[in-house]
C-alpha cells in the first residue's frame, strides 16, 4: 500500500503498520497467562487453575487548604498496600492445602513463607515472574458439592503479603 494511502486510512492501517515494524525489530506476543506454576516455601511448585491478587496499590489521603483555589478536594500519597493473593486449584485426595491451612492455625507452623509467580511460554522457558515475601495464609475453602454437576471440587487459599514485585 502506498505511503500515501496508508496515512489516509488512520486508524487500524497506523497500527498494523507499527505493529509490522515492532516484529521486524524482534518483538513477540504479549504474554499469554495460560501457563503458570506457583512456588510456596514448603508446599513446593503447585499447579494451579487461577491465581489472583499479586498487585500493589497506592494508598491516598484527601485534604482540603483554605487558599486552594478550587472547590475540590487535594490527594495526596499515603501507604503501599499489597491485596491479598489468592489461588485455586483442583482438588485431589491429598489434604497439602487444607493441612498446611490448619497447621498455621493451631500454632504448629506460623512461619512465613516466599512465594513465586512465574509465567512460561509454549516452549515451558519463564517469560514472567512475580515474587512474593512475608505470606502466610488467612483463608481456607474447599468447592461445594452438587449431585447435579461432574464438575472438579475446586480448593482456594488466599495468602497475605508484604510485597509483590515483578522480577522478571
Amino acid at each position: 500500500m502506498p505511503e500515501e494511502e496508508r496515512m489516509t486510512l488512520g486508524g487500524a492501517a497506523d497500527i498494523l503498520s507499527a505493529d509490522s515494524a515492532g516484529a521486524a525489530q524482534g518483538l513477540k506476543y504479549p504474554i499469554r497467562g495460560h501457563r503458570f506454576t506457583v512456588e510456596i516455601g514448603k508446599l513446593g511448585v503447585l499447579s494451579c487453575k487461577s491465581v489472583e491478587g499479586f498487585s500493589a496499590e497506592i494508598g491516598t489521603t484527601e485534604y482540603r487548604e483554605g487558599a486552594f483555589a478550587t472547590l475540590g478536594m487535594r490527594k495526596l500519597p499515603t501507604m503501599l498496600t499489597y491485596p491479598d493473593v489468592t489461588i485455586a486449584k483442583g482438588m485431589y485426595s491429598q489434604l497439602t492445602l487444607y493441612n498446611f491451612f490448619m497447621d498455621y492455625l493451631n500454632g504448629k507452623d506460623t512461619s512465613v513463607q516466599e512465594m513465586n509467580i512465574i509465567a512460561y511460554d509454549n516452549a515451558s522457558v519463564e517469560i514472567a515472574k512475580w515474587h512474593a515475601i512475608n505470606v502466610w495464609p488467612t483463608r481456607y475453602e474447599s468447592g461445594g458439592l452438587s449431585a447435579d454437576s461432574a464438575e472438579i471440587l475446586v480448593e482456594t487459599m488466599t495468602f497475605a503479603t508484604e510485597g509483590v514485585w515483578r522480577t522478571l
